[in-house]
C-alpha cells in the first residue's frame, strides 16, 4: 500500500532530489571522463574504447569536402579509407577496425566543412561543448524552472551522445527552440523545425504536425528554411552529393537495417530492432514496425489536431517521432529530456496526475537503462516507455478538454 502511495502520487520526487539525484549524476559522468582522458585502468580494455569515435565520420566528411571531394562521403569504401588515414596519421582517434559510414543529407556537410578547419580533438571539443551549450540552453527555455537545470544538464541522455560523439545535441536543440517559438513566433519555429531536414526519418513528420494543427506560418516556413538549406548545399558542394546520397539509400537499409548484425541492432531502441534482435524475420520486423508507426501517427495527427496546451503537442510529437522510426539509436534518445521538461513544467503549474512523476523519473533514468534491459533481460524498454509516454499525453490532452 505505501509503494503504492508512493508511485502513484510520486511526492518523494521533490524539489530537493530534483536538484540533488542529477547533481551525483554529474559527478559520475565527471569521474568517467576522467578515466577515460586520464587511462585510469578501472574498466577492462577500455582503451579500446575510443571516446566519442563516431565523430570520425564528421570529421573525415569535412576534410573530403576541404579536398574538393564532397560526394566521396556516400562511397562507404572511400569514406572508410579516409577515416582510416586520419586514423594512422596520429591526429585522429585510435584506429580500429571499423568505419562509421555517412548518412545525412548533404545539408549536414556544412556543419562538417567548417568543422574541419580544427585539428581533430579541437574539432571535437567544439563540436561537444556548442552542441552541449545550445542543447542546456533550449531545453532549459521549456522547463523555465530553476531547480531543473541540474535535472537538464544531467540527463542520461547526454550520456549516450557524449561517448559516440553524436549528433544528439543538434537534433534536440533544433527540436527544442522550434517548440519554443511555436506560439509566438511560428517563423522563428519554422527555421529551427527545417534544421532537422538533415534527419528526415525524425523531419518527414513535422509538417504533418504542423498541418493538422493549423499552423500554416510555421509549416510554409519549415518547408522554406529546409529548401534554402538544400539549395545552400548545392551551392556549396555541388550536385554530385545529392545524387551519391541519393544512391547510398539502399546500402542503409540493406546493411544497417536488414543484416541482422548485432553491432547495429543492439544500439538501436525500435520496435523493428527488437523484433530482428531476438530472433524475428525480416518481413515480421518490418509488418510490426509499420503497425506501430500507423498507430502513433494517427494519435499525432489525433492530438495536434485539437491543439491541447504546448506542452502535450510537444511532448506527443516526440514521443512519435521516436516510435514511428524503424531508424533511431540511443543517442537520439536527448530528445527525451523535451516531454520531460514540458510535461514537469506544466504539472508544477497545474498539479502532476497520478503516477506522472513516477513515469516522468522513470523517462528520465531510460537512457541508463535502455541497453542493459534489452540485451540482458530481454525487455524491449524503450518502445513501451514511449507508449507509456503517449498515454500521459492522452491524459493530459483530457484534461484540457480534448
Amino acid at each position: 500500500m505505501f509503494l503504492s502511495n508512493a508511485l502513484r502520487r510520486g511526492n518523494w520526487i521533490n524539489k530537493k532530489r530534483v536538484v540533488a539525484y542529477p547533481a551525483i549524476f554529474f559527478c559520475i559522468y565527471l569521474f568517467m571522463a576522467a578515466v577515460w582522458v586520464f587511462n585510469i585502468p578501472l574498466i577492462p580494455d577500455h582503451k579500446g574504447l575510443e571516446f566519442s569515435h563516431d565523430f570520425i565520420n564528421v570529421y573525415a566528411a569535412g576534410v573530403a569536402s576541404h579536398e574538393g571531394h564532397p560526394a566521396n562521403v556516400y562511397d562507404w569504401d572511400k569514406q572508410k579509407n579516409l577515416e582510416h588515414q586520419i586514423e594512422e596519421s596520429g591526429k585522429g582517434p585510435t584506429p580500429w577496425n571499423g568505419y562509421v559510414p555517412w548518412l545525412y543529407p548533404p545539408i549536414f556537410l556544412g556543419v562538417a566543412w567548417l568543422l574541419a578547419f580544427l585539428p581533430y580533438y579541437y574539432a571535437l571539443a567544439a563540436y561537444i561543448v556548442a552542441g552541449y551549450a545550445a542543447y542546456g540552453a533550449a531545453v532549459y527555455k521549456l522547463a523555465r524552472y530553476k531547480e531543473s537545470k541540474w535535472a537538464i544538464a544531467a540527463f542520461p541522455g547526454i550520456c549516450n551522445n557524449l561517448l559516440a560523439g553524436q549528433n544528439g545535441f543538434i537534433t534536440t536543440a533544433s527540436l527544442a527552440a522550434g517548440i519554443y517559438f511555436l506560439d509566438a513566433s511560428p517563423i522563428a519555429a519554422g527555421a529551427f523545425f527545417g534544421m532537422l531536414s538533415y534527419k528526415p526519418q525524425f523531419f518527414v513528420l513535422i509538417p504533418l504536425a504542423l498541418a493538422v494543427g493549423r499552423y500554416w506560418k510555421a509549416l510554409i516556413a519549415t518547408s522554406a528554411s529546409a529548401a534554402v538549406y538544400a539549395c545552400a548545399s548545392v551551392a556549396a558542394f555541388g550536385l554530385d552529393p545529392w545524387q551519391g546520397f541519393i544512391r547510398s539509400l539502399p546500402l542503409v537499409r540493406e546493411n544497417i537495417l536488414e543484416k541482422n548484425e548485432n553491432q547495429w541492432l543492439r544500439s538501436m531502441h525500435t520496435v523493428f530492432s527488437e523484433v530482428r534482435m531476438y530472433g524475428g524475420e525480416l518481413h515480421t520486423a518490418y509488418a510490426l514496425q509499420a503497425i506501430v508507426s500507423i498507430a502513433a501517427v494517427l494519435f499525432l495527427v489525433w492530438i495536434w489536431s485539437r491543439r491541447p496546451s504546448l506542452a502535450v503537442r510537444g511532448a506527443s510529437l516526440c514521443a512519435v517521432l521516436l516510435l514511428a522510426s524503424p531508424y533511431s539509436y540511443g543517442y537520439d534518445q536527448v530528445l527525451l529530456a523535451i516531454p520531460i521538461a514540458l510535461l514537469a513544467r506544466e504539472g508544477m503549474q497545474s498539479g502532476f496526475l497520478p503516477f506522472e512523476k513516477t513515469f516522468l523519473f522513470a523517462l528520465w533514468l531510460l537512457p541508463t537503462f535502455f541497453q542493459i534491459m534489452g540485451e540482458v533481460f530481454a525487455i524491449p524498454l524503450t518502445p513501451v516507455l514511449l507508449i507509456g509516454l503517449m498515454w500521459v499525453c492522452w491524459r493530459r490532452g483530457k484534461r484540457n478538454n480534448l
